[in-house]
């Protein structure tokens, strides 16, 4: 048996050992502890910077999304599977389409049914191929737009393809551009042959309708032969007329520009146009309406008078039975010099009638020279009126709507 000093000897060193042990599980546990700490520090630093890489993301998406929405150009984007993921505004105001009608659905199902298949992203998404082409893309109300448009794959950074992207942008006024560029061309080689012809045309008319005057003074007022001669009178009449209109719409004009009221222009307008009826129409009825009383404007009298002058005629033939004749004008400040003493401003002068309005037809040709809707129209008139008011940098402008009227907007700038 042990003695009691060896059972004492054996417990302290049990004891000291059991210290030692707790003293190394303790040093062990502070150290896990500064470790843990340590971590909580670094996974807090990590919780910050992924919480600033998210803003940034976030804020990022927000500001590509901006440049989206705020470019002109339509931007259509689509994923593996050919359904649309994204549409900006322009893309919806170019189409017609609102991005909720379009997205998540098949792209064929709006814009690939009237187009052959490469001019569709779809064939870039097939074949990686890009395309920079123009065509023609059916809008919701089914118009045609001519577009010019480019296609590229959408990939990830491992050039895994995501999808295809297709940009666009409306060529509707650049084409319009062009279109009277080439009639322009036309026009200045037509007005040179007006020029050099007319006086070989107007001389044999001359003498047409001076013998024509003589015979008809030299025949007795019973005799029946002198509704012939009126006949050839009016159509000597007509030509002229055709030959005065052509060469007033193909020569340059450079207008003698003063300070006018058009309040004074539009009534000696209408005078004249009244004295010419001569009591044929008296179930027409003019009507004025003037909103303002300044009506000041730089202008040629006589070339604004001859443009009234022909919008009035073209009122009176689309109200061949009776009908208003109604001329109102009005001052518009433009909105951003609303709150300037003198503003820049323009004078409109609407001119409405109430007859039967325009067929869509009409409408897209109406300012064409030689369209007219009239059996013994030249189709001339309005064409002059677009080319007086463009002399003085104003605009013109026609609503009509069918069964009510029509009515013209001259717009030109006041002083």
């Amino acid at each position: 048996m042990q003695s009691a000093g060896e059972n004492i000897d054996l417990l302290t060193g049990a004891f000291q050992t059991f210290n030692r042990t707790t003293a190394g599980l303790q040093s062990a546990y502070k150290a896990l502890e500064r470790k843990v700490e340590a971590l909580d520090v670094e996974l807090e630093e990590a919780n910050r910077s992924l919480s600033r890489s998210l803003v940034e993301v976030s804020t990022l998406k927000k500001h590509l999304n901006s440049i989206l929405e705020s470019m002109t150009n339509g931007v259509i984007v689509i994923d593996t599977g050919g359904r649309i993921t994204l549409f900006n505004k322009a893309a919806g105001e170019i189409t017609g389409y609102r991005d909720k009608e379009v997205l998540g659905r098949p792209y064929q199902d709006f814009f690939s049914r009237d187009i052959e298949e490469e001019y569709a992203p779809l064939y870039t998404l097939r074949t990686g191929i890009r395309v920079h082409e123009r065509k023609e893309i059916v809008t919701r109300s089914g118009d045609k737009v001519p577009v010019e448009f480019s296609t590229a794959p959408v990939t990830d950074a491992e050039d895994n393809v995501l999808g295809a992207v297709e940009v666009f942008q409306d060529l509707s006024e650049i084409r319009d551009l062009e279109e009277e560029i080439e009639q322009a061309q036309t026009l200045a080689a037509l007005g040179e042959m007006a020029a050099s012809v007319a006086h070989e045309v107007r001389n044999p008319l001359g003498a047409i309708g001076g013998y024509a005057g003589l015979l008809e003074r030299d025949l007795e007022i019973s005799d029946g032969r002198r509704d012939l001669v009126k006949k050839i009178m009016e159509g000597v009449a007509r030509l002229d007329r055709i030959v005065t209109n052509l060469l007033t719409y193909t020569r340059p004009l450079t207008p003698n520009l003063r300070e006018e009221d058009l309040k004074k222009i539009i009534q000696e307008a209408l005078f004249f146009f009244q004295i010419g009826l001569d009591g044929k129409r008296k179930n027409l009825k003019p009507v004025t309406k003037f909103h303002t009383k300044d009506l000041k404007a730089k202008i040629n009298p006589d070339l604004i008078q001859e443009a009234l002058l022909k919008l009035f005629d073209n009122a009176l033939h689309a109200m061949p039975d009776d009908g208003e004749l109604r001329i109102e004008t009005d001052l518009r400040r433009s909105v951003a010099e609303e709150g300037s003493e003198k503003g820049r401003s323009r004078i409109e002068i609407k001119v409405s009638d109430t007859g039967k309005g325009l067929s869509e037809e009409a409408k897209k040709k109406l300012f064409s020279p030689f369209f007219t809707t009239r059996p013994d129209g030249i189709g001339l008139g309005l064409a002059i009126v677009k080319k007086i008011v463009r002399m003085h940098k104003g605009e013109l402008h026609m609503h009509s709507i069918s069964g009510k009227g029509t009515t013209f907007t001259i717009s030109l700038p006041a002083l």
